[in-house]
């Protein structure tokens, strides 16, 4: 029995001396989990912030020309007027989960922050700290607890500058402390339960665990880095879409701003073709080798149908165009409005390819009737057609092309003219 006894008690004492430290260990490094998971946290929103912040002024800066200023009691964007104006600002709130607001000096001007009583807190003034680093010195500011109509956000402000690079405004995003304080208590949580319902594995969960997030973090920045530079074309990495908690939250809010920039740069706000830009960057990635068509096609009488019909109907015909454009064009190459009734047509392939297709498209647009005020009229277009290799730049190519459409032009139109 006292052999018994004795090895009893030293099973006990050796699951005493083995479990006893990693319980320590675990407990130290969920400790240090929940320390680093707030650091990280801190870190990534406020590089999501700061992402988001230099976005606003992009997207105001795509939509409206001019600076902004405040003239007579009124928000301006250059000579466009917004002080009722909160589609950009409510959209962005809706797509990236993160309040905004343009400031005018030390005055918030456009804001989606409310009151109590649902009211934007417009006509309030920035906190002096904020008001010092930005306005004063010109510098971006973050703060992990910032005071707005008495609650607590993290805030990114980054200073608006003018035509002379005197700062005038400032760009604000943030994200309610609570709200990510809830986030992460809720991360800490299940992360300590785990701990103990895994306890031999804690400290090498504790690790990967913030190793993932380290990773994650990085991730989010290069995409946001390379936002910021314009890079449309990334992908942000599988390792951070995959998670399930605030960072793929962020991951994904980052790809919605993204899309957002790059439709709002790439595509014609009416047709939603690509623009001339993004044209040009798509036409740089043709593969070496290949041979292209290229067509320049211009509506026929595009100024007599808005003079007659009115601008809501030339772009009703604008936007016809472009569908059957698009449509015809679609699995072999790309279209871009270039500017006015005038489209241009990249296509893989033999130059007859394209003209095959173009007759079929000139063939239905003659075939569509429009109607405004009981009188009926149809359309037309003229084309010129090159062929493109890697011999000549896409300029030249083009410049062909816009050749043979002003020959189609001056004589006759309604035709395509393709080169000799």
């Amino acid at each position: 029995m006292a052999g018994e006894k004795k090895k009893k008690s030293l099973g006990f004492s050796i699951m005493l001396a083995s479990v006893i430290p990693v319980i320590i260990l675990g407990v130290i490094l969920t400790v240090y989990a929940q320390r680093s998971l707030r650091e990280g946290m801190g870190y990534e929103v406020e590089q999501s912030l700061s992402g988001l912040a230099h976005s606003l002024i992009s997207i105001y800066d795509l939509a409206y020309e001019g600076e902004f200023s405040y003239r007579d009691g009124k928000v301006m964007k250059g000579e466009a007027e917004l002080t009722s104006d909160y589609d950009i600002l409510d959209n962005f709130k809706r797509d990236t989960g993160a309040d905004a607001s343009i400031c005018i000096g030390e005055k918030r001007c456009l804001t989606t922050i409310q009151d109590e009583q649902g009211r934007r807190i417009i006509g309030t003034n920035i906190p002096d700290s904020v008001r010092e680093a930005v306005l004063e010195q010109g510098q971006e500011y973050f703060s992990k607890k910032i005071s707005i109509n008495g609650q607590n956000y993290y805030g990114y402000y980054v200073p608006i500058r003018n035509g002379e690079g005197q700062v005038t405004g400032i760009s604000f995003a943030g994200k309610a402390v609570d709200a990510i304080n809830r986030s992460v208590s809720s991360i800490i949580w299940r992360n300590v339960i785990l701990c103990s319902i895994v306890i031999l594995l804690a400290s090498a969960l504790c690790n990967a665990l913030s190793h993932r997030i380290a990773v994650a973090i990085q991730s989010i920045k290069s995409f946001l880095d390379g936002l910021a530079k314009g890079d449309f074309s990334q992908e942000i990495p599988q390792n951070v879409m995959i998670r399930r908690d605030e960072l793929a939250e962020i991951g994904e809010d980052a790809v919605i701003v993204s899309r957002s920039l790059e439709n709002m740069v790439s595509r014609d706000p009416l047709t939603w073709l690509l623009n001339r830009r993004a044209c040009m960057i798509q036409a740089g990635k043709r593969q070496s080798g290949e041979e292209y068509g290229v067509a320049m096609g211009d509506i026929d009488f595009f100024k007599k149908v808005n003079d007659q019909y009115g601008h809501e109907k030339g772009d009703e015909v604008l936007c016809y165009v472009a569908e059957v454009l698009q449509k015809s064009i679609d699995d072999g190459g790309f279209v871009s409005r270039w500017g006015g009734e005038e489209f241009l047509l990249v296509m893989e392939g033999k130059l007859s390819s394209l003209y095959d297709k173009l007759c079929r498209i000139s063939d239905e647009l003659e075939g569509k009737e429009f109607e405004h005020s009981g009188k009926r009229f149809q359309i037309s277009m003229t084309f010129g057609v090159v062929a493109w290799n890697e011999t000549e730049t896409f300029e030249t190519a083009i410049n062909r092309a816009d050749a043979l459409l002003y020959f189609g032009k001056e004589h006759g139109r309604n035709q395509i003219v393709v080169q000799k």
